[in-house]
C-alpha cells in the first residue's frame, strides 16, 4: 500500500513538474493571443498589461535617432555651420514624434496589421478601419524566433527579406511566466 501511494506521489509530482515546465515554455505565445486578442477587442487596458512603453519609446527613439544621425552624417557639409544645429533639431524633433507615436492604439494597430508606422496606424483610425475586425486573410503571418530563455521576437511574414528586413516585436520575460513588448523593430531602422 505504501509503495503504491509512492509511486502516485512520484507521478504526481512528475505530472505536476511536468505542466508547469510546459506553461512556463509557451507562455509568451500565450501572452500573444492574449495581446492579439485585447487588439482585436480594442481593449486597451488588457493590451497595455503586456507593453513596456518606457522601453519601447526609448528603443524607438534611439533606432531613430541613429538612422537620423547616419543619414545626415552622409549629406552634411562640413563648411556649414548650421548642419550640427540641424541634427540637434532633428534628434529634439525625433523625441517628440516618438513620444506623440507610441500610443496604445498605434502599438495594437502594429500587432494587428504586421506594420508599424504612423502613417499606416493614422489612415487605419481615420478610415474608422482600426476599429473593425480584421479578416482572416488580412492577418499578418508570424514567425518566432528565441533569443534564449528571455526573450522572443515575433517577425512579421508580410514583408520579403531577412530578418533584418522585417517589422519584429520583442517580448521580455518579466518574472517567472509574465511576458512584455519592450522594443519594436522597424525594418528601416534595426540598429
Amino acid at each position: 500500500m505504501n509503495i503504491r501511494i509512492g509511486k502516485s506521489a512520484i507521478a504526481g509530482i512528475f505530472v505536476a513538474v511536468t505542466a508547469v515546465a510546459a506553461y512556463w515554455y509557451w507562455s509568451p505565445f500565450l501572452a500573444i493571443r492574449e495581446m492579439q486578442s485585447a487588439a482585436k477587442s480594442n481593449d486597451a487596458d488588457a493590451f497595455n498589461a503586456h507593453v513596456d512603453y518606457p522601453r519601447l519609446r526609448e528603443s524607438l527613439k534611439g533606432q531613430l535617432s541613429s538612422f537620423m544621425t547616419a543619414e545626415m552624417a552622409k549629406s552634411a557639409d562640413s563648411k556649414n555651420p548650421f548642419a550640427a544645429l540641424g541634427t540637434m533639431l532633428a534628434l529634439t524633433m525625433v523625441d517628440k514624434m516618438v513620444d506623440a507615436m507610441v500610443r496604445p492604439e498605434a502599438v495594437m494597430h502594429g500587432m494587428q496589421s504586421g506594420q508599424f508606422s504612423p502613417k499606416s496606424s493614422s489612415a487605419a483610425r481615420s478610415a474608422g478601419t482600426a476599429d473593425k475586425p480584421t479578416k482572416q486573410s488580412d492577418k499578418p503571418k508570424w514567425s518566432y524566433v528565441r533569443k534564449g530563455a528571455d526573450k522572443l521576437i515575433a517577425y512579421s511574414e508580410d514583408a520579403a527579406g531577412k530578418d533584418d528586413k522585417k517589422f519584429g516585436i520583442v517580448f521580455e520575460r518579466s518574472g517567472f511566466a509574465n511576458w512584455k513588448v519592450t522594443e519594436l523593430r522597424l525594418p528601416s531602422f534595426k540598429p
